[in-house]
């Protein structure tokens, strides 16, 4: 069920909410144009699962999503920690794209089945340059809805990028980040074990 729900995420990756950072002083962010991103997102997601028939359909479709809508450098940055300060570049790049593969296999592959969802986009929070917008994902089959919030950031252009979601309490972004750097810590901050990790997770069908 997280699984499924993270679609929306990161799309579609995650417990206490965390601070939001603090960002230069700017233009405050258009809440409205804020509740409209978060419709589209989750109007192409619904989009994707009620079309896109096949695996590699839902793959190739939700990672162009995953970068049109969400700024996936700050998250790897984010979801590192205070590990990101000490890895190199090229390692870096490559932990990006794994983690864009692990959010596409692990979690958008697994919403084959779950074609029936409505997203009702409720009220949006700003503070500074970022935004938490509620909603409720409801289902046609009856069964309990769930209220699921978007943390979106304010880019410089003015556009918004999907930034975490939090399921039921949980920030996935941040529960990706506690679980890299258990893998980190158990393996001695070696950044090759996180790598082989996230290979691990993302090989085969």
């Amino acid at each position: 069920m997280r699984a499924t729900l993270y679609s929306f995420a990161v799309f579609a990756l995650l417990l206490l909410p965390l601070p939001l950072p603090a960002i230069a002083q700017g233009a405050a962010p258009d809440l409205d144009k804020a509740r409209a991103f978060v419709t589209a997102l989750a109007d192409d997601a619904i989009v994707i699962l009620s079309s896109e028939t096949t695996r590699a359909g839902r793959e190739a479709s939700f990672s162009k999503l995953l970068n049109e809508k969400a700024n996936m450098r700050r998250i790897a940055r984010f979801t590192l920690g205070p590990f990101g300060r000490k890895i190199s570049q090229p390692d870096f790049e490559t932990y990006q794209a794994l983690l864009n593969r692990f959010i596409v296999k692990v979690y958008a592959n697994r919403l084959g089945e779950y074609s029936d969802e409505k997203v009702i986009v409720g009220k949006a929070q700003a503070k500074k340059k970022n935004v938490i917008v509620e909603s409720r994902i409801e289902f046609a089959n009856g069964r309990d809805p769930i209220d699921i919030d978007w943390w979106l950031r304010l880019e410089k252009d003015g556009s918004f990028t999907l930034f975490d979601v939090r399921v039921l309490g949980v920030w996935m972004g941040q529960e990706q980040r506690d679980s890299f750097a258990s893998v980190l810590k158990n393996n001695k901050g070696d950044m090759n074990a996180l790598l082989d990790h996230l290979r691990k997770q993302t090989s085969g069908d």
